[in-house]
């Protein structure tokens, strides 16, 4: 039997302060308890999936006759009709033109990952159409985000008449103007958040366009530019055109960029990434197979390994200076050059992850200064000549975790511009408050999405700015809200088997607004604790409740937080409340498994 009640917060949990200082509450739902509680059982009867998980489900609103295509989310049940976006009609007549007249067409992408999966995609499906295509990644640090007329006139020079800008150029208003009025053709295809002025173009095929009321604003670039190829060829199926490629076959860029562009994990993106790792198993891309090969990826490639394995390689390329080369690794279909290509990123990923340590700590120490100043700070806006560009937003990430609000980090160039990367908590939408601040003349550029952004500016307007995101949260919330982590449902040491593992997999994938199944284990003793890892930054211990053998657990990344250094001494602090994930143990072959932790509380606290 599934009891509800033992999974609500203040008979499962009565945890108002953990260790780390956050509040463990129930998973949220939108139904009553006793709603959960006879679908939960619904599913446990039609579908035999583990309590824990029918418990998760149904409190997602996920029902019996939902549930299959939950579990098994298909393209031809979700994908959209590509028409009922904004400017798809225009975008997809200028398209068909250019195919049938051979048109040289110029594409203009973004140095990241859903950057470089948009553009490698556009150029696959419209080479197979017999068109010459031209893709420009601009350069960060000479160029910037967005288009630029230096390079679109490039573009125009060899002999391009239409250009493609893709997960970019919806802000680019001064760029587009200049190359429109010069001769060229645009289409704007983007996904980032729209102003009331769309940019002078063709055509702006964006779901987060104001006018727009397709319901997709969730989707990554690449899945946007996914559905406008949808559009273009049947539009050239029906004009008669019967050679025509195999769309589905570049599903692993599309499930890729959705994976590392931390869009909402629903409805289609839950069929993008699906669909897409199933390509992917397949080897079928050289380039990305390559990359697997270098990275050391000895297994079957899912969510994680895109997330924190694949997509940072190909990100390291913009993020060091060198950003044409993961788009060419995409394209790429020589073994070789493909493992070339590979070894680069490689390189540059390991280069970027000593830049970032670098900045992360000189950043903390600004940060905690500023906290120590006023404590209360709603917003850490950062900045400082030294800081290498390229690698703000995963500092801006992992400063936003330590002290858990929106967090901007900034580099200085030697003409006082400020430009950098913010990330935000999920109840402060950061992208729509750049876009007031640059609106109100603060920033020089400015866009992005709910919990990321980019902004630059002049430097003698920095404190201004940070008054600005102030104001504009503090008129929303008086103090930034605890940190919460949502509990599943609670478990025995005797629970955690690798069947919970499988029907845990099988509801997945997870990710932004689809959290994985966070489980908890009560009264347990700890043994076997070590701190492992080159810097002795991860703390692992074996998990007792007496149910069965002591289970493997691991806490990363851990040494000097304020719960690092409660660990120290952690078998003085009597039974704990344990709060992670059930993952398989890679290093025994999958068939053990092991406890990842996220955070611990005292048993009786």
């Amino acid at each position: 039997m599934i009891d509800v009640s033992s999974s609500s917060s203040d008979n499962l949990m009565n945890v108002q302060s953990s260790l780390s200082g956050a509040k463990w509450v129930s998973q949220p739902s939108d139904f009553k308890d006793d709603v959960i509680r006879r679908q939960a059982l619904r599913l446990q009867e039609t579908h035999a999936l583990h309590p824990a998980m029918c418990l998760y489900l149904a409190r997602k609103g996920v029902f019996s006759d939902q549930v299959d295509t939950y579990l098994d989310p298909k393209l031809k049940i979700l994908l959209p009709e590509p028409f009922s976006f904004k400017g798809m009609e225009k975008a997809t007549q200028r398209l068909v033109h250019a195919v049938e007249q051979h048109e040289k067409i110029g594409i203009f992408g973004d140095y990241d990952v859903d950057g470089a999966c948009s553009a490698a995609l556009f150029h696959k499906v419209l080479t197979s159409l017999g068109c010459d295509v031209e893709i420009h990644i601009p350069d960060r640090f000479t160029e910037g985000y967005g288009p630029n007329i230096n390079a679109l006139q490039k573009l125009k020079d060899n002999n391009a008449s239409l250009i493609l800008t893709v997960d970019c150029g919806i802000m680019a208003h001064e760029p587009l103007t200049a190359a429109s009025e010069g001769g060229l053709d645009i289409i704007v295809i983007d996904h980032h958040l729209a102003g009331p002025n769309l940019p002078k173009a063709i055509a702006v095929v964006n779901p987060n366009r104001l006018d727009d009321e397709s319901g997709f604003g969730f989707l990554c670039a690449a899945g946007v530019c996914f559905i406008t190829c949808v559009a273009l060829l049947r539009a050239l199926r029906q004009s008669g055109h019967t050679e025509l490629p195999d769309l589905l076959s570049f599903l692993d860029l599309v499930g890729l960029a959705t994976l590392c562009d931390v869009v909402p994990i629903e409805s289609l993106n839950r069929a993008f990434i699906r669909q897409g790792l199933v390509i992917m198993r397949n080897r079928g891309n050289t380039g990305l197979a390559a990359l697997a090969d270098v990275a050391g990826l000895d297994k079957v490639v899912g969510e994680y390994e895109c997330g924190f394995v694949l997509g940072p390689r190909i990100n390291a390329a913009g993020r060091m200076g060198k950003s044409d080369i993961g788009v060419k690794l995409l394209l790429e279909s020589d073994h070789e050059i493909s493992v070339s290509l590979a070894i680069k990123l490689d390189e540059l990923n390991k280069q970027r992850r000593s830049i970032e340590q670098e900045i992360t700590v000189h950043a903390t120490q600004q940060a905690e200064a500023q906290l120590e100043e006023n404590p209360d700070l709603l917003v850490l806006v950062l900045a400082d000549k030294s800081y290498n560009e390229g690698v703000l937003g995963i500092v801006a990430g992992r400063l936003k975790e330590l002290f858990a609000r929106p967090v901007f980090v900034l580099g200085v160039s030697p003409d006082n511009i400020a430009k950098g990367s913010g990330r935000s908590i999920p109840s402060i939408a950061l992208g729509s408050l750049v876009l007031a601040a640059r609106q109100s003349g603060i920033l020089l550029t400015g866009g992005g999405h709910d919990m990321a952004a980019g902004a630059s500016l002049n430097i003698d307007k920095l404190e201004e700015f940070r008054l600005f995101l102030a104001q504009k949260i503090s008129a929303n919330i008086s103090v930034l809200p605890q940190r919460e982590f949502e509990v599943t449902a609670t478990i025995s040491v005797a629970g955690c088997t690798s069947d919970l593992v499988s029907t845990i997999e099988s509801c997945g994938p997870f990710g932004s607004g689809q959290p994985e199944p966070k489980l908890l284990l009560t009264h347990i003793s700890v043994s076997q604790v070590k701190w492992v890892g080159a810097t002795k930054s991860h703390f692992t211990a074996l998990l007792d409740d007496g149910t069965s053998r002591p289970l493997k657990s691991i806490m990363f990344n851990v040494a000097g937080t304020k719960i690092g250094n409660t660990l120290k001494s952690i078998n003085e602090l009597g039974p704990l409340k344990v709060l992670g994930k059930l993952k398989r143990d890679e290093w025994r072959g999958g068939k053990s498994v092991q406890f990842l932790i996220e955070d611990i509380a005292r048993q009786f606290d």
